[in-house]
């Protein structure tokens, strides 16, 4: 037996309940991309003279400089409106001889923390 055009075997309510799912998603992904951004600032907040563990990037987190991950320690740090090129990050490091190493991060506002880093242990 065939069903008559326009009518379909779906139960009513279901748009309802797509919407309240969708809604669901949408309020966890606002939550989680702060979660993310606050724990962005805390891994690339770190202040002249703290060491920080840096495997990758997004891993990058301040240690002790005692500690056996410490990798670099922090010499300069400056905080630039975005974009950042080359020659902004050269130029913000050329005053500290023993960066040897340049980490940026852009956060939202368009600011950049540009961080000038000396190798400790490679």
């Amino acid at each position: 037996m065939s069903l008559p055009t326009g009518q379909g075997s779906r139960a009513p309510g279901l748009r309802a309940f797509v919407a309240a799912i969708l809604a669901v998603v949408g309020v966890i992904s606002c939550v989680l991309g702060f979660v993310r951004s606050v724990r962005d600032v805390v891994q690339f907040n770190a202040e002249i003279g703290d060491c920080v563990a840096d495997e990758a990037v997004d891993d990058t987190r301040i240690v002790s400089c005692e500690d056996a991950a410490a990798r670099r320690r922090v010499v300069y740090r400056e905080i630039r409106p975005s974009p950042v090129t080359e020659e902004v990050l050269y130029e913000t490091c050329s005053g500290s001889p023993t960066a040897d190493y340049v980490l940026w991060k852009t956060f939202e506002g368009s600011r950049v923390l540009i961080m000038c880093l000396e190798t400790l242990r490679p």
